[in-house]
């Protein structure tokens, strides 16, 4: 297959063994002697692009082009990460519907796990340093995923898809109190009602002080930390 006639490239992978990290790189391959022996080029680092462009090939895939909205901070064949800014909703409790504020919300879709929200403080665009905070709602569990009875949601991890994903963190019905206790200051379940009770008539922001952080050994979870391959979170 190799002669001047034709133009070849090489890829060569590069797995560090204590990090698991793996790296490619390009090179072209340069012939010797007239000929007769070849050499490997200079080698280029793969981009983010290549390689999904090379997983697209392998799999005989062409992706759709689409465009890519200013909420999403994160995007991966496996991984989507996007937010909502705070607002001012309809939380459905059971028999009754109460309108007010929430904080901001960052969502987290990924193959083989559940969807995960999380709140943040501000208005500002999340960055990868933004802590991360519990959804102050009901139904919520430790490592920011929720109960979902039996909603079946997307699996393919598609920007298709975020409208589903997301009315099924605001619009589902708060039902109960999760696995922890979502916000600052409450005893229980009742009493998050109450709270919101209370909220929609004085309100129009959500008191950030009264979210609860993500912590993993007492120290503070980041966007960054949950995102990573190994997250615990």
């Amino acid at each position: 297959m190799l002669n001047e006639q034709i133009s070849s490239k090489a890829l060569l992978i590069h797995h560090h063994k204590q990090t698991g990290r793996l790296d490619l790189t390009s090179h072209d391959i340069m012939p010797l002697d007239e000929g007769r022996q070849f050499t490997l080029g200079a080698g280029r680092a793969f981009s983010a692009w290549d390689k999904e462009t090379l997983l697209n090939v392998l799999l005989d895939e062409m992706p759709e082009a689409e465009f890519i909205g200013p909420n999403i901070l994160v995007r991966g064949r496996n991984m989507l990460v996007w937010y909502t800014p705070k607002q001012i909703i309809d939380i459905p409790f059971r028999g009754e519907l109460i309108r007010a504020p929430i904080p901001g919300l960052i969502y987290v879709a990924q193959a083989n796990r559940a969807l995960r929200s999380f709140a943040f403080k501000g208005n500002a665009r999340p960055t990868p340093d933004t802590e991360l905070f519990y959804v102050p709602l009901g139904n919520v569990y430790s490592g920011g995923t929720f109960c979902n009875g039996n909603v079946n949601l997307p699996r393919n991890i598609s920007p298709s898809n975020i409208e589903v994903w997301q009315r099924f963190v605001l619009e589902s019905t708060n039902t109960h109190q999760g696995t922890i206790c979502p916000m600052k200051g409450i005893r229980g379940f009742e009493d998050l009602i109450e709270f919101y009770r209370n909220l929609s008539a004085k309100a129009k922001t959500f008191p950030a002080s009264r979210l609860v952080p993500l912590t993993c050994l007492g120290d503070k979870i980041r966007l960054s930390d949950v995102i990573k391959p190994e997250a615990a979170v």
